[in-house]
């Protein structure tokens, strides 16, 4: 499929930045549809004729739209070319948010029990057995890996999100996914200057919890799961003296 060339109508006159007008006449048109992804925007000259802003203007916007994953330019070539949308684009942000926003373990762990108890529910009902054996899987690599708190931090990540993706609902999916950077980084502040001995024996209680997650799942016991979910979410707070 040959890509098409879209112009964008001059740039209006308010009080923000030039290079935030650009970016934000051209992001508008990403979300409305009216760029689509493999669209080719104008070349950089074309865009300064059209919007009537100088060069390194057009090109700071262009670089803001790189960085957030609403296009991609490659050397030799004439124009961006709009991206497929990913979730990573959309996640960043909001861990970054999140994170100048000083949120707190105790804040995430009380968020999660509310809502990790429902997506455990809704995998019980809606896995399919791919979903089941990734996450198995998952358990049988963090029962490998309970001397290594920092590849089980990560391993327990995993395991929510397979578990979020196992669910059935993508925004489920996106929010385990956004909160897991935060969660990550987290957890491992809190338990990086505990002992090799409390730090095993933490990551032993998580992994039973797990499994019986997982048991659960599998008897497709939608409110099994939920207490189970319910009563390791409660533990790690204890845990983690949250």
């Amino acid at each position: 499929m040959s890509e098409k060339v879209n112009t964008v109508g001059q740039a209006p006159s308010t009080g923000k930045r030039a290079a935030e007008e650009i970016y934000d006449i051209l992001r508008e048109r990403i979300l409305s549809g009216e760029l689509t992804p493999g669209d080719r925007l104008p070349s950089e000259r074309a865009l300064m004729v059209e919007l009537q802003r100088s060069r390194p203007t057009i090109r700071e916007a262009l670089r803001r739209l790189e960085q957030g994953g609403y296009i991609t330019t490659a050397q030799g070539t004439s124009g961006a070319v709009v991206c497929q949308p990913s979730l990573q684009a959309a996640e960043e942000p909001l861990q970054d948010i999140i994170r100048l926003g000083g949120v707190t373990l105790k804040e995430l762990n009380e968020y999660r029990q509310n809502n990790d108890g429902t997506i455990a529910a809704w995998a019980a009902k809606r896995a399919k057995e791919e979903d089941v054996a990734a996450l198995a899987d998952c358990v049988e690599r963090q029962a490998a890996s309970i001397a290594e708190f920092e590849k089980f931090i990560e391993l327990d990540v995993e395991f929510h999100g397979l578990l979020s993706h196992a669910s059935g609902n993508r925004v489920a999916e996106i929010v385990t996914d956004v909160l897991a950077g935060v969660e990550r980084e987290m957890l491992h502040q809190k338990m990086q200057p505990l002992s090799d001995a409390l730090r095993q024996e933490m990551c032993r209680d998580i992994l039973t919890q797990h499994k019986e997650i997982l048991a659960a799942i599998r008897c497709g016991d939608s409110r099994a799961a939920r207490a189970a979910m319910t009563t390791h979410i409660r533990a790690a707070g204890r845990n983690l003296r949250m």
